[in-house]
């Protein structure tokens, strides 16, 4: 019995050290760095309820997006210890000018724009995936954006970033609405230097 004990413990001794060994070569980097501002658009449809006899997306009363823009801010720390430095987070601002909300949403004629906090992790392909989902008292906003990320210049940072988005509110007693399509932003320009 005892010999089991000992066994039972050496083992599980021996994953915990192990657990925290990097693999040979070490812990692999980022491809690049993610943090900066962005700006760009995204199109595509709304979520509506399907009719009797339509399919999945063919709703007459859905709304077509061709370019709403688009800017997203991301940080991602790359001093923190794997996986750590994979982590990105950042403010994606949603801008309503474009859309036609539905009837219990439509508290005020031209909604500001709406900041989401999002969090996600970047692959070490390039592959970046944010989300983001709260929900209050009856209400509840998910966002989530994943897509490949382009060092287009290879000096490290992201250029680009572009994939597929879908944007969803949900309210306690009516209707989802939301979103779904593809996204694109680039590097934004740096603002202007006033001489004084």
């Amino acid at each position: 019995m005892n010999g089991k004990i000992l066994l039972i413990v050496v083992s599980c001794l021996s994953a915990i050290v192990l657990q925290g060994c990097p693999p040979e070569g070490g812990w692999p980097l980022p491809p690049y760095d993610a943090t900066g501002s962005y700006e760009g658009t995204w199109q595509g449809r709304s979520y509506e309820a399907e009719g009797e006899g339509e399919a999945e997306g063919e709703s007459e009363e859905a709304q077509v997006v061709v370019a709403c823009p688009l800017t997203i801010e991301l940080t991602q720390d790359l001093t923190k210890p794997y996986p750590g430095d994979h982590g990105v987070s950042g403010v994606v601002t949603v801008d309503y000018s474009c859309i036609e909300l539905p009837e219990w949403a439509q508290s005020q004629e031209n909604p500001a724009p709406s900041e989401v906090l999002v969090t996600g992790l970047l692959a070490d392909d390039g592959k970046l995936t944010l989300a983001s989902g709260a929900c209050g008292t009856g209400l509840c906003v998910l966002l989530t954006l994943a897509g490949d990320g382009v060092d287009a210049d290879e000096d490290g940072l992201m250029d680009t970033y572009s994939g597929a988005w879908s944007y969803i509110i949900l309210l306690a007693g009516v209707q989802p609405f939301g979103f779904g399509g593809t996204f694109n932003v680039a590097v934004a320009a740096p603002e202007p230097v006033l001489a004084e």
